[in-house]
């Protein structure tokens, strides 16, 4: 049935982008691809509201399951930052634009000149920073998903053997979390790398206009910055939620059991993904 429904999503979205490419005549598409347009639309807008409100349910519904029910929690709660997570795809250009503006402040000061153009360009280009974002934020907020339910299932079983501390439910859970992080690193990495070849013109305009090498690296530098920060804080803020319904099914409260060291090392390898490719 996965495969059914991925082969079906996947011929279906293929078909919708070539049905659009091929009905642009080839002047109209060549300025297409060198513009982006300036807001997001409605409908999109629209989805991204009805998408999150639908996470926001699936949230109460993880939150509100007995104790003894701990599995049907946690599929809640994961398929809650499924949701939410292609909430923050639907509302990408807008969020990555504020947040970007937000966190673009500093490095202006801190690098007047190639600071001022790495912020610039992701404001300037919401969509194509949303398209780097989204495949980070996705990274962070599986992982941290599943790492941080673990932790709290095992922290709240304690030391007594449960469906949910159990050796082979334990291994079961590291092996999911695995396949989730090659498949979210891969999406990134592709990602970035076809965001980052698509920028040679802007490049090569850059350098006639005076830009060198050493100043170029530095922008990219500066805005691979910025994009792991935004997909960071997006993923982190879809991880936070789902495991704070998932704490209050287990224990009660809403605060998690945090492990500080597997997150950083999220952290870590969101931003090894997102500046190896430039």
């Amino acid at each position: 049935m996965a495969l059914a429904v991925a082969l079906a999503v996947g011929l279906a979205g293929s078909a919708v982008a070539a049905r659009r490419i091929s009905r642009i005549a080839p002047a109209a598409a060549l300025t297409a691809s060198s513009t982006e347009h300036g807001r997001t639309g409605a409908l999109r807008l629209l989805a991204a509201v009805g998408v999150l409100v639908g996470g926001g349910l699936l949230l109460r519904l993880a939150a509100t399951r007995p104790a003894e029910q701990v599995d049907k929690a946690g599929q809640a709660a994961l398929l809650s930052s499924l949701v939410l997570l292609v909430a923050v795809a639907l509302a990408g250009p807008l969020a990555a634009r504020v947040l970007a503006a937000a966190l673009g402040a500093p490095v202006r000061v801190l690098a007047p000149g190639a600071g001022w153009l790495a912020d610039a360009n992701p404001r300037g280009y919401a969509r194509r920073l949303s398209s780097a974002v989204a495949p980070v934020a996705l990274l962070v907020g599986l992982s941290g998903t599943m790492l941080i339910m673990t932790s709290t299932a095992e922290y709240a079983a304690g030391a007594a053997a449960s469906s949910v501390t159990s050796a082979t439910d334990v291994w079961l859970r590291q092996a999911q979390l695995a396949l989730l992080v090659c498949f979210a690193a891969v999406s990134t990495v592709n990602t970035l790398v076809a965001v980052t070849a698509e920028r040679r013109r802007e490049f090569a305009l850059l350098r006639l206009v005076g830009a060198t090498r050493s100043q170029l690296l530095r922008m990219l530098t500066m805005e691979a910055v910025l994009t792991t920060a935004v997909g960071v804080l997006l993923g982190a803020a879809v991880a936070g939620a789902a495991s704070a319904a998932f704490s209050t099914a287990v224990s009660g409260s809403p605060m998690p059991s945090l492990p500080v060291a597997g997150c950083w090392w999220i952290a870590a390898g969101a931003t090894a993904l997102s500046t190896s490719p430039r």
